[in-house]
């Protein structure tokens, strides 16, 4: 019916949109937020790696959007008929064809050797991000407190120190989810990357 929202639109709705780290201009406070920042695009890009990653090797196998990984795998697995196996590449593992494949399972094995480098390199990115995070995050939840005793000591600033602490609050509740957020992609990363290297013999992590 038109103008009733369907269940895809209400869940759409509901998904909350990632809030991230913004500089405010202020030197000191920058200090703090500009390394947040920078971690916040290191997940941002982690997140983004693994959604082109899936899509390209949907893609390259003529997959359904938004099949998953392991489905993904079984398909390629099944279609290669024994002629891919794992090799080592500068201590990452690729698959590599013992044969000639269809050009579709062929592009298949592309799409995922190029996957798996992009997810090693993330993870590997996003290895010392919570702990980094975490420290900054304690830096940040202190300067609520200094600048309302900035506003006390400086009135005729009043406004510049309130739109600061606003955006600082803000900051401060995106920072939070920075460690979590990267715990979280680290986590998927790894399962995706198991599930690459595992369906063809090989180990994940490789060590």
């Amino acid at each position: 019916m038109a103008g009733v929202p369907s269940v895809a639109d209400a869940k759409k709705s509901k998904k909350k949109k990632v809030a991230h780290v913004q500089l405010t201009g202020v030197k000191s406070l920058d200090k703090v937020f500009k390394p947040l920042k920078k971690l916040d695009k290191l997940v941002t890009k982690a997140q983004k790696s693994r959604r082109k990653g899936a899509a390209n090797i949907n893609t390259a196998l003529g997959l359904r959007k938004g099949t998953s990984m392991n489905a993904a795998m079984k398909h390629l697995r099944s279609q290669a008929q024994g002629k891919v196996r794992v090799t080592m590449q500068g201590g990452t593992p690729q698959l590599k064809a013992t044969d000639a494949l269809p050009p579709n399972i062929a592009a298949g094995v592309e799409a995922a050797n190029t996957a798996i480098q992009s997810y090693a390199e993330s993870v590997a990115s996003l290895a010392k991000v919570p702990k980094q995070a975490n420290k900054l995050v304690k830096q940040a939840q202190k300067m609520p407190a200094q600048l309302k005793s900035d506003l006390l000591s400086n009135p005729t600033q009043a406004i510049a120190i309130a739109r600061n602490l606003g955006v600082v609050k803000d900051n401060i509740k995106a920072a939070v989810q920075i460690p979590k957020r990267a715990t979280k992609v680290t986590k998927n990363l790894n399962k995706d990357l198991r599930l690459m290297v595992t369906t063809f013999g090989g180990k994940w992590p490789p060590i």
